[in-house]
């Protein structure tokens, strides 16, 4: 495969298209690759406490020059935390915030030049039966997860040990070549189908079908309420995907929770699996979802609750619903 044809197998380019544009194009996501990839291997190579320092340095240049993810997170958690949190706490949380965000950026970065036997040992799974009773009874689950400690590593990691399923991870694509680019390259070398979030459930569908779907979502965005339903979360009203919840009501299977979180210096993972949450299918289809999608907000919100530090607040999570919380 030429590299024009990577493109269009990413949806990058268009089998169409030609001309002086095109290859600027093709040559300016090649640069970035080549770019980001000797990065990659730098961060691979030094010494962990470097790379600790690389994290820090970033986050602290995203703190400085990014101070509307600053007003976002605080928002945030004014609103669900009212005065049950001191300001300390929420800037210690912010603080952190910013330090994970560098962290995933960086490892993302840097994880395909790891050794994978020394990136395995990194990982601890926790209650990993959960999948393979979900997977045993139908053949196929849809893997639940949310924006909270190291979530890229649903969709490569883990994601390798479950070969014989069609895995797949879905995503937002950016406005830029160069970074979709990265973003489906990291997950195709682990075997992951990168799936765009715009049209998504057209896609979904072909993969289930087949009777052996895998695909990791991520639930705890904002979304339209047109592409949702309202919920309770951290007891406020939020608009929360109905994706899984369809998927599971229409192919009667199972939505494997799993939620991976970090040691304080990223050294060490640790994949916790969650009993299985599955839509119920009655007369009342609309019900059905609504309670199915309540169950996956409700077990999102506990595990933050335990551990809020590694949630990632910079989304405006209740947007659609509560919009009025992130003016300024």
């Amino acid at each position: 495969m030429t590299y024009k044809e990577r493109l269009i197998h990413e949806k990058i380019l268009k089998q169409d298209d030609k001309g002086f544009k095109t290859e600027l194009r093709i040559l300016s996501v090649f640069i970035v690759e080549f770019l980001v990839n000797i990065l990659g291997f730098i961060l691979a190579k030094m010494p962990h406490s470097w790379f600790l320092r690389c994290i820090k340095a970033v986050a602290w240049l995203m703190k400085t020059f990014d101070r509307h993810r600053y007003f976002d997170a605080k928002a945030n958690l004014d609103f669900v935390f009212g005065d049950s949190k001191s300001e300390e706490e929420k800037k210690r949380i912010i603080k952190k915030g910013y330090e994970n965000f560098a962290f995933i950026i960086l490892e993302t970065i840097r994880v395909i030049f790891i050794p994978k036997d020394e990136y395995d040992a990194r990982f601890t799974l926790i209650n990993e039966e959960n999948v393979w009773k979900s997977l045993n009874k139908e053949g196929q689950a849809i893997t639940l997860c949310m924006h909270f400690g190291y979530w890229e590593a649903v969709g490569t990691t883990l994601a390798q040990y479950y070969k014989d399923y069609g895995r797949g991870c879905l995503g937002r694509l950016t406005k830029f070549a160069p970074i979709n680019h990265m973003i489906m390259s990291r997950r195709e070398a682990f075997g992951v189908r990168f799936v765009n979030k715009v049209g998504a459930m057209k896609e979904l569908i072909k993969m289930y079908n087949q009777g052996n779907g895998l695909v990791g979502i991520l639930v705890d965005q904002n979304v339209a309420p047109k592409d949702g339903v309202v919920v309770k979360f951290f007891n406020k009203d939020a608009t929360h995907t109905t994706i899984a919840s369809i998927l599971s009501r229409r192919y009667n299977i199972d939505i494997q929770p799993v939620f991976i979180d970090f040691n304080d210096d990223y050294s060490h993972y640790t994949a916790t699996y969650y009993p299985s949450i599955r839509s119920k299918i009655t007369d009342n289809a609309e019900n059905d979802i609504l309670e199915c999608t309540q169950a996956q907000a409700s077990l999102c919100e506990e595990v933050i609750r335990k551990h809020p530090e590694s949630y990632f607040w910079f989304h405006r999570r209740f947007k659609s619903t509560h919009p009025e919380i992130y003016q300024r």
